[in-house]
């Protein structure tokens, strides 16, 4: 019988761009300081442009080293790994590209995002222009890409397919560190209402608060959106729904997901006419 349960980490890693042995490193670094978690969660996801390469240092090598990593991460931890997303090139085009791996290190499936954000589009980077679906286990699972879940044209696909969980890999662009806060907040704001509007768990990854290149930051906003909870009185607002690292330091967020309560509250919410 399949467990009703999914244990579910969000990495948020400090990333060095365009230093890719560096930073696989530091993923080898954050999977042993967490072990004991790690080594028990069932689906792992990775942040976007997870392995801090961009167009001027992109080669093939270093796409098919990260396919490998990605895969080996997924034999080694028996886990689904959600591979944030990293550029590749096809066809002299570049893309902005998740993959998603299942437990055996088997691929199940791309994802191009589709709505590059402004640099991304000064850089020409090619819109893809399919969704992903997929099961994990008897969960639904779907991904957007940073900008994608800014979208609002998605929020009725989520409701029509009854999903249970959208993977968001992304990378905060914050013009300097005074908006670090700032960008934490429109992210959690943002997971926490695309899970409640459509009922399903949302789930962020993004590298840690960090200059990025000089003078723009990033956030470090990962988080993990409950839709089952409900606030009462004597909650703190927040605290069970959002799971975050509140100063946006480097670290990874794991929540346990039911559901069957998720399922329940998307049909509360259909039943009172709120989906």
């Amino acid at each position: 019988m399949i467990s009703s349960q999914l244990k579910i980490t969000a990495l948020q890693p400090n990333l060095t761009i365009d230093e890719f042995e560096n930073n696989l490193d530091e993923y080898r670094n954050l999977f042993s300081e967490y072990s004991t978690t790690i080594t028990t969660s069932k689906v792992i996801c990775f942040p976007e442009y997870w392995n801090g390469m961009r167009r001027g240092t992109y080669t093939d090598i270093i796409n098919e080293s990260s396919l490998e990593f990605l895969k080996n991460t997924a034999l080694r931890y028996k886990a689904w790994i959600i591979g944030g997303s990293h550029l590749i090139k096809q066809n002299d085009a570049y893309s902005n590209r998740a993959h998603i791996f299942n437990p055996s290190g088997h691929l199940i499936g791309t994802y191009n995002k589709r709505h590059p954000f402004g640099y991304e589009q000064i850089q020409e980077i090619s819109p893809g222009n399919k969704n992903l679906f997929w099961q994990i286990d008897d969960w639904k699972a779907t991904i957007q890409i940073c900008s994608d879940l800014w979208n609002t044209n998605d929020y009725s696909l989520l409701v029509t397919k009854d999903i249970d969980l959208v993977f968001c890999p992304i990378l905060t662009t914050i013009p300097d560190q005074s908006f670090t806060n700032y960008g934490r907040f429109m992210w959690y704001n943002l997971a926490v209402i695309r899970a409640k509007e459509a009922a399903t768990a949302v789930i962020v990854s993004d590298s840690a608060m960090q200059p990025i290149r000089d003078p723009y930051w990033c956030a470090g906003a990962s988080c993990i959106v409950d839709p089952s909870w409900r606030f009462t009185n004597e909650d703190t607002i927040g605290k069970n729904i959002l799971s975050s690292i509140p100063d946006g330091s480097r670290g990874i967020i794991t929540v346990t997901l039911d559901l069957k309560k998720i399922r329940q509250q998307r049909q509360y919410r259909r039943n009172m006419g709120l989906l």
